[in-house]
């Protein structure tokens, strides 16, 4: 059984646990436990449900903050509500036990923003409607759980606490979580002031009226509590079936209760014998389905339920609410897809609830690159991280009704993805063409995002010549004929990027690669225009043809030129010791003996003939 304490007692302050930053309402949990008990218990356990503590009394912490949170996350106040709490043994029998018990540690009335003068409201409440912490350093609930419930055959008969968070209770066990909702509910308000027994409104005199008895309303005496006399309240606190719940809030939203309702309204718990510290400080046990806020524990509950929204008939804001977004993980470069999200407000349309987007770092994530989008309660939300950037970035979204705000944060990590390099050979220009002679600079820039200037790294080949040689200003010349040249860069990831050009290398013989020698062109045509597709002399003859046709005479111009020379006697003293072949036009040329017969080779005898001829 739950029992509601309401009894008001010295703080003494320890370890503080401050719940995390996804509140609309922070909840600290001070620990006032001594050393290796309660909180502090360094028994060893297992991680369960959920639950990543190894020691009993960090798993009692754990369980605690985490419902602290839930409820934080509802309500709304700028008022730290500060919560003194300690797992001591309690009343416990092998039948029957007080699980824990709470309340306010004090009361408050006719603070600024009161909505109601003259009437009590408990600590936490009366503190975020005022704005103001009333309560200074003095917490604003005691909580105190019964800690005979773990391994003792004695109490409940060796029936323990669950400290999982997940609500997966096991058989024969308590889920703390629900009692540690259900006994915060009463600390935030979810109790009268009123002494049950006589009906005396709490306070001197006739004492005064408070948030939760205003809401309380006698179906059979046709009468609010506010307007009973002491007499008349201590008969409704019996009056079972007839104490019921008229605030607008819980009415509204009980439409999914199948049982425990009257004339529209919720019936309150008062049983026709008093149960003091149960009696209508709690929902009736006819509500079906059951209720958090029941006197009796029916199993894991995993939200307030209709908590909520008799909280806000007392008084409380309620935060506008987000769903949980699990961490994410992209690769650099890439975007992270449609993010999607749920929000709502207990007051507020969710179509008009604002919604912004945050990054903790704009190095990884600017905040333009975090689009919004979605209508209604069903949102979403794209991000686009910094080319280039990677790392982990918190992404923070924040829900707005326009008086209070709930953030919700996830962690974004973008892996580190190798960035390939980029490479652009500058010279030569593509299609370029030179003479066999020429010495060409080979020029390229490579760079890479993570390994900034690789231009001294880049590697040069030929698909006729091979391997040229590394650098950003290479010079090489080139066998005749037409090359793709492959410029290629790898960086420290082993990406491997190339770019390409050809480059047509001519004989110096015909530098312009009509196939004509220049010299008998000058010499013909007087101009190295002429392609070899016209007919110059219109004899029917294209040029090229007449060229070739000059070749076949066996005349000693080994390099035809139209002149026999020097250079002629030293293409062919090269080709004879094979230093460096002739072609087989060539070859024809110099092949002067046996004179009027030649054997188409080049040999000693054509050499000796043809230094005769140069040699007149």
């Amino acid at each position: 059984m739950m029992i509601l304490s309401r009894h008001v007692v010295a703080a003494l302050f320890a370890t503080l646990l401050s719940v995390g930053s996804v509140s609309a309402a922070n909840i600290d949990i001070l620990n006032n436990d001594a050393a290796g008990e309660g909180f502090n218990d360094p028994t060893s356990v297992s991680p369960i449900g959920g639950n990543a503590g190894t020691t009993l009394g960090q798993q009692r912490l754990n369980v605690f903050a985490n419902a602290a949170a839930v409820w934080g996350a509802l309500i709304s106040s700028n008022v730290t509500i500060k919560v003194q709490s300690n797992f001591d043994p309690l009343t416990c029998t092998s039948s029957q036990a007080v699980l824990g018990s709470a309340g306010t540690a004090t009361v408050h009335r006719n603070f600024s923003n009161a909505p109601y003068s003259s009437t009590y409201y408990p600590a936490a409440l009366a503190s975020s409607l005022a704005n103001s912490d009333l309560n200074g350093n003095t917490a604003e609930i005691n909580i105190t759980f019964n800690s005979s419930v773990d391994n003792n055959n004695n109490c409940l008969n060796n029936t323990n606490w669950y400290y999982g968070v997940d609500g997966n209770k096991p058989a024969n066990t308590i889920d703390l979580r629900t009692v540690v909702l259900h006994e915060l509910a009463h600390g935030l308000g979810f109790a009268t002031f009123v002494d049950v027994t006589t009906g005396k409104k709490f306070g001197t005199g006739n004492g005064y009226n408070d948030a939760f008895m205003l809401n309380l309303h006698d179906h059979s005496l046709n009468l609010p509590w506010s307007s009973m006399s002491d007499a008349q309240r201590a008969a409704s606190a019996i009056d079972s079936g007839d104490l019921h719940w008229i605030g607008s809030q819980v009415t509204a939203n009980s439409g999914g209760l199948t049982a425990g309702k009257s004339g529209g309204h919720v019936r309150m718990y008062a049983p026709s014998t008093l149960a003091p510290g149960s009696s209508v400080s709690h929902f009736d046990t006819a509500l079906a389905p059951n209720e958090l806020m029941e006197p009796f524990i029916t199993g894991a509950q995993t939200n307030p339920g209709l908590a909520l929204s008799l909280m806000q008939d007392i008084g409380w804001a309620t935060a506008p609410t987000i769903s949980t977004i699990t961490n994410k993980t992209i690769n650099e470069d890439t975007v992270s897809g449609l993010i999607s999200f749920t929000v709502g407000d207990q007051e507020t349309a969710a179509g008009s609830l604002i919604v912004t987007a945050s990054s903790s770092n704009p190095d990884i994530v600017q905040n333009s690159g975090l689009v919004l989008g979605g209508s209604d309660a069903n949102r979403n939300l794209t991000i686009t991280p910094v080319s280039d950037a990677n790392g982990v970035v918190t992404i923070t979204i924040t829900v707005s009704d326009g008086n209070s705000s709930t953030d919700r944060a996830f962690q974004l990590t973008v892996n580190a993805v190798n960035d390939p390099p980029v490479i652009a050979v500058t010279n030569p220009a593509d299609a370029a063409v030179y003479g066999e002679s020429s010495n060409i600079a080979f020029n390229a820039t490579a760079t890479d995002v993570e390994d900034g200037n690789l231009a001294a790294s880049v590697q040069w080949s030929s698909d006729r010549d091979g391997g040229l040689g590394a650098g950003s200003n290479l010079v090489r010349n080139l066998s005749v004929g037409t090359h793709v040249i492959t410029a290629s860069i790898t960086d420290s990831g082993n990406s491997t990027i190339t770019d390409q050009i050809s480059v047509t290398i001519n004989p110096d013989w015909d530098l312009d690669g009509d196939g004509m020698a220049d010299a008998w062109e000058q010499a013909n045509f007087g101009t190295l225009a002429r392609d070899g597709t016209g007919d110059f002399d219109n004899d029917g003859i294209l040029d090229l043809q007449e060229y070739q046709n000059s070749l076949v005479t066996h005349n000693g111009d080994v390099n035809g030129d139209g002149q026999v020379n020097v250079g002629d006697l030293l293409l062919a003293h090269r080709h004879v010791l094979g230093i460096s072949p002739l072609s087989q036009p060539q070859i024809d040329r110099g092949d002067l003996y046996p004179p009027d017969a030649a054997d188409g080779v080049l040999n000693m005898s054509d050499l000796i003939l043809l230094q005769k001829m140069v040699l007149n």
